[in-house]
């Protein structure tokens, strides 16, 4: 009898002493028969392996193989070589003088700051219950034990797992601990985990805590003594086939308790907005329960879209809900009971709120059966309990997404060819004009700064409209949602959901409070969306007192040649915001330029490249974000109605349930929740506007410079304005003559 005693304590999470104290024998005993399991008797034995969790049989079993890390190869090679050739050619152009105009062109440099971005790996995030085993999952799926695992709440940092060909030259650690000052914050506070800070020494160097190999990890980024220490997020650099597919983030797991009090979660829910695969680990026995239900709909309502880039992607097929824990003390006819019985409890829940969203964000279908198709099981002693997941898996970081990455890169890289050579040709087609008539642009200047006055009295009258205007629609959406609750929480109201969605009790009882909280989160981010949609003509009314301006000079039949970019202007002067109201929907009315500025935050590069990301715009999702979304609401709310108990005689209980749901909703103010969202919604529209519409007027004033600068007398006009067009021609040559080939990639844009 050779039993790996010591092995499946370790797998479990469990010390010596553990062992000794449930089965009343000494540590040193438990050392020796680790040492030695064929000298431990059969009565002990039986009660040693189900402290661990394991039956006899399969411990007495011959040992399995154990399963291999995930091998995808190396699916960005190929990206990564025509990469490079653009950096090459970007190196070997001469040297490009910057334009000092209003909103200059795009330069050389901007485009290889971009290509920085296209070489980012997809993020994979790993998430769950603090008891799901994410780590043991991780550690195997990346063929290594570097990640510490525990049976008690073990990751307290958030960690980035990175291949060790990604490590930057000046780094020589394994593994480095940063403080929460590492990141950048936007202006509410708010960290933004940007994955190119981690290629940043100075960065490393001012907010780097402690830095060394494994047993670093290990010592500050699990709770334990080291509380204390200020560890906000692990960089871990191993040698993994995975890695150089993917990048791998562990998150501190979610806790038994209200989320809305663990800082881990805080953490959790900040490093979920930057997946672009979502694992999420749930164990086997009580799999996806009512708080696992909450959290998965704000993943989803996060998670972007690939399907929009390739039609063959396959629906959902970044997400995977994964039965962990799935032992041989489950059989395998309740094994395949789990997925269909979570995945029908699952879509009840999110299917009239974010799936669908996700419906009208993909354009397809979402079934039952479609969401049943992403949950797997896990458990790494019996192949066929975890093979699904790392086949699927393997397909889906080595064939499906790299497929939507070099979609996305060879569709970006030729709209900033074309957007370029176009701008630039629109340029130099302006300054040839007013080189060649001087005098008349001189008039034509003398007349816009004549009607300065009026303009200015035009643009305070419709800025003063949008402010207004934005004041009506946020009283109008607090009509709509007191009208609304007031209806929908109601005993009898709430009562018939609950008849209508649930037969079982306890299903009903974890499940109705998120229920009512996806209706009311739908509901009312339609309403937003829908007064969102209102406030864009008045912005646009606003924006277009300036285009006026150039194009009704009195006294002149033709405009000013030289062009403004007020819309540019204005989504300019939002960068550093942490939220964007109605601006968003606006800004992605625009296309490409403005939806990609509001989801990334990348404003002063792709406001200019005017570039986007595959999978749309969700854009209600600052809303949802806002008010805290379901993890904060949802859970709470779930958590309080677990302990309800059924002392009401006389009622059937779907009323007692109902009558309690709706107490608990009143006791933890959710309805105010919700309305002091809609407050910061519109309050963040009209700050976002204002800080706008300042970015445009400042930029008028430049360009109003710039005019008077190109058509003075008294300075050398001619000999500006071509030197302008020079090196307007050496950026349009540059960017005509940008190499790259296609792909020839089928069933993608």
């Amino acid at each position: 009898m050779n039993i790996d005693l010591l092995g499946y304590r370790q797998k479990a999470g469990m010390k010596q002493v553990d062992i000794a104290n449930v089965l009343n024998i000494s540590t040193e005993e438990v050392d020796a028969y680790e040492k030695a399991p064929n000298t431990l008797p059969m009565g002990l034995l039986v009660k040693w392996l189900q402290i661990l969790g394991v039956d006899l049989t399969t411990a007495m079993s011959p040992p399995i193989q154990p399963l291999k890390g995930i091998d995808p190869g190396s699916p960005y090679t190929e990206l990564y070589r025509r990469l490079n050739l653009l950096d090459q050619y970007i190196d070997s152009t001469p040297p490009i003088d910057k334009l000092n105009i209003p909103t200059p062109p795009n330069t050389p440099n901007d485009l290889k700051k971009q290509l920085k971005r296209y070489r980012k790996k997809p993020n994979l995030v790993l998430t769950g219950g603090f008891d799901a085993g994410k780590s043991h999952l991780a550690n195997t799926m990346l063929g290594t034990k570097n990640l510490p695992v525990g049976y008690q709440p073990a990751t307290r940092v958030i960690t980035f797992v990175r291949h060790v060909e990604d490590r930057p030259q000046w780094c020589e650690d394994d593994v480095l601990i940063v403080n929460d000052d590492f990141w950048i914050k936007d202006e509410k506070g708010k960290l933004i985990l940007d994955f190119l800070l981690l290629d940043d020494e100075e960065r490393f160097e001012k907010n780097c805590i402690q830095s060394g190999s494994f047993d670093v990890l290990q010592k500050y980024g699990v709770h334990g003594e080291n509380e204390d220490i200020a560890a906000h997020a692990a960089v871990v650099y191993i040698n993994s086939p995975l890695l150089k597919a993917c990048n791998l983030i562990d998150l501190p797991g979610f806790s038994d308790q209200p989320d809305e009090v663990s800082k881990d979660v805080e953490k959790a829910n900040s490093a979920a907005q930057i997946a672009d695969i979502v694992i999420y680990a749930s164990p086997a026995k009580g799999h996806i329960n009512g708080q696992d239900m909450l959290r998965l709909s704000n993943l989803l309502s996060l998670l972007p879209a690939p399907e929009n880039e390739c039609k063959n992607f396959p629906t959902l097929g970044n997400l995977f809900i994964v039965a962990t824990h799935a032992d041989p003390s489950i059989s395998n006819e309740q094994l395949q009971e789990i997925p269909s019985g979570a995945a029908r409890r699952l879509y009840k829940q999110l299917n009239e709120g974010v799936l669908k969203n996700r419906r009208e964000l993909i354009n397809r279908d979402i079934s039952q059966q479609d969401l049943q198709t992403r949950f797997f099981t896990f458990w790494a002693e019996r192949l066929d309990r975890c093979q699904g997941l790392f086949n699927d898996f393997t397909n889906l970081v080595g064939e499906f997404l790299p497929q939507t990455v070099m979609s996305r890169v060879e569709r970006e890289i030729n709209a900033i060819k074309e957007a370029n050579i176009d701008e630039c040709a629109k340029r130099i087609e302006a300054y040839h004009k007013t080189l060649n008539n001087i005098e008349l642009q001189r008039k034509q200047l003398e007349s816009l700064e004549e009607n300065e006055a009026n303009r200015k009295n035009e643009t305070q009258e419709k800025l003063n409209n949008v402010i207004k205007l934005i004041n009506q629609l946020k009283k109008d959406t607090h009509i709509f949602f007191s009208e609304y609750t007031n209806q929908l929480l109601t005993v009898d109201t709430v009562e018939q959901m609950i008849r209508n969605q649930y037969d079982d009790k306890k299903e009903a009882k974890e499940g109705i409070s998120g229920y009512l909280s996806e209706k009311i989160q739908y509901n009312l981010g339609e309403k937003i969306k829908l007064n969102s949609e209102l406030l864009k003509p008045a912005i646009e009314e606003f924006l277009g007192s300036y285009q006026e301006a150039l194009l009704k000079l009195p006294n002149f039949d033709i405009s000013m040649e030289i062009p403004f970019d007020t819309k540019g202007a204005f989504l300019g002067g939002l960068s550093g915001l942490g939220s964007y109201g109605a601006l968003a929907v606006w800004a992605a009315s625009l296309g490409n330029l403005g939806g990609y500025i509001l989801v990334a935050k990348l404003v002063s590069l792709l406001s200019a490249l005017g570039i986007s990301i595959g999978g749309g715009t969700a854009v209600v999702i600052g809303f949802i974000a806002t008010i805290g979304g379901p993890i904060v609401l949802g859970i709470g709310i779930a958590v309080a109605l677990a302990s309800f108990g059924w002392s009401l005689l006389g009622e059937s209980w779907q009323k007692r349930l109902a009558k309690e749901t709706i107490r608990k909703f009143q006791e933890q103010n959710v309805i105010d929740k919700f309305t002091n969202g809609i407050d910061e919604f519109w309050k963040d529209t009209t700050k976002g506007f204002n800080q706008g519409a300042d970015a445009v007027k400042k930029s008028w004033q430049q360009y109003i410079d710039h005019l008077r600068e190109i058509t003075s007398p008294e300075m050398d006009s001619k000999e500006r304005i071509e030197e302008i067009i020079k090196i307007l021609e050496e950026l349009q040559n540059f960017f005509k003559q940008i190499p790259w080939l296609s792909f020839n990639l089928k069933d993608c844009m």
